[in-house]
């Protein structure tokens, strides 16, 4: 189904009559709790390991259970992410601490939430009350150029790779890469293509090149996912995916995940981001160095820079969905899902501050005349059917 762009004076006029009516708010919420929701990807496994407790409300993050419970999230990813930096014989281990963290963490709070390995099993866990917790790898380096350790990291759970990070790694490029060493993927890097497909694990494309994308699609038999990307026709970044490439994933039976960062929302948010960065880039050098290691303190010692003027630079739940839509109209509604990338970025959409009101993207979609079967495949349905057809093999 396609969509015609409303617009804006009608929405506003048809949300005001439909909110004196008390019908608004009703509607759109039994909508998203009768939805399955799913948020394809979030780092929030960096806090728990600096000692943040998954069961209690914490607002200097994004996730918690609290929160997770209020903003009707049944599937939850938590990406154990590795800069490609980490030495290559570390990589394994460092991987095994994240996972061990949050698995323990789950298991003091099972009766609220549950690690799932197949799409059955997160449905059954949904079903019984609680949250399917979803465990995905963030950067291929992890598996320190070993198919033996892909292997491994299947067997304790891992049902998605997010194959490169914002730093190229030995086989596979990324896209903000622009003295790229090879195109897209080695050998080896096709080979773990083969292997995720073999084992039955998604095969995550944000953060690729454009030609590894390309390449991953050449090889794969699967259909393959950018957990957390946006559109590029609507904000130039490298992150962001192109018509070609929105087009190429929904052919494969894919989908894009669309990450709630500010950055890669509006173009000219990231104009200001650089202005200001530039303009005090010693400030924000020492603090960077002097808190190399903790990106939650690193956010909130810079926040005095960019408060003023970006408060300037109108980012809502609106500019989200205006990234679903273009997708919705360039190939349809089953090809779209929710990658938020909380606590991995600094700067979200006002109505969308932490994971309790992903009920807002709801709330839009609503506005916007989405059907409820579209809403509930854009909510979660789609990352359902890709986590069934590749992993309950």
């Amino acid at each position: 189904m396609r969509f015609m762009k409303i617009p804006l004076s009608f929405m506003l006029a048809l949300a005001a009559v439909i909110s004196s009516c008390g019908g608004l708010d009703h509607d759109y919420l039994k909508i998203h709790r009768r939805a399955l929701v799913a948020d394809m990807h979030c780092d929030t496994v960096l806090r728990l390991l600096k000692g943040a407790d998954l069961a209690i409300r914490d607002t200097t993050g994004h996730v918690d259970i609290p929160r997770l419970q209020e903003g009707g999230i049944d599937l939850q990813v938590f990406a154990c992410w590795l800069p490609t930096e980490t030495p290559i014989d570390s990589c394994v281990a460092s991987v095994e601490a994240m996972i061990d963290t949050l698995e323990a963490q789950i298991s003091r709070n099972a009766e609220k939430i549950a690690v799932c390995e197949s799409s059955a099993e997160a449905q059954s866990i949904i079903d019984s009350g609680r949250i399917a917790a979803f465990l995905g790898i963030e950067n291929g380096v992890a598996i320190a150029n070993s198919l033996d350790n892909l292997k491994h990291f299947y067997d304790r759970g891992i049902r998605y790779m997010t194959l490169t990070h914002t730093a190229s790694n030995d086989w596979c490029i990324s896209s903000a890469d622009t003295t790229p060493a090879f195109d897209g993927l080695t050998d080896f890097g096709r080979d773990v293509v083969r292997k995720m497909n073999e084992l039955g694990m998604i095969v995550d494309v944000s953060h690729a090149s454009v030609e590894a994308v390309d390449e991953v699609l050449k090889v794969t038999k699967d259909p393959i996912i950018a957990s957390h990307s946006c559109v590029f026709n609507l904000c130039p970044h490298d992150r962001n995916l192109t018509d070609r490439q929105i087009k190429a994933i929904a052919v494969n039976g894919g989908l894009v995940g669309i990450n709630f960062y500010n950055g890669y929302l509006l173009a000219r948010w990231n104009e200001v981001i650089d202005s200001i960065t530039e303009a005090n880039k010693a400030a924000i050098d020492s603090i960077e160095s002097l808190y190399a290691d903790d990106y939650g303190k690193q956010r909130r010692a810079m926040s005095p820079f960019y408060e003023k003027s970006l408060a300037e630079v109108n980012v809502d739940v609106g500019i989200l969905v205006d990234h679903i839509d273009y997708i919705v109209r360039l190939v349809g509604p089953d090809y779209v899902g929710l990658g938020s990338d909380f606590d991995g970025v600094h700067r979200l959409p006002a109505g969308l501050s932490d994971c309790s009101m992903v009920p807002n993207i709801t709330r839009e979609l609503v506005l916007r005349g989405y059907s409820n079967g579209d809403i509930q495949k854009i909510l979660g349905g789609n990352f359902m059917r890709v986590f069934k057809q590749v992993c309950d093999k």
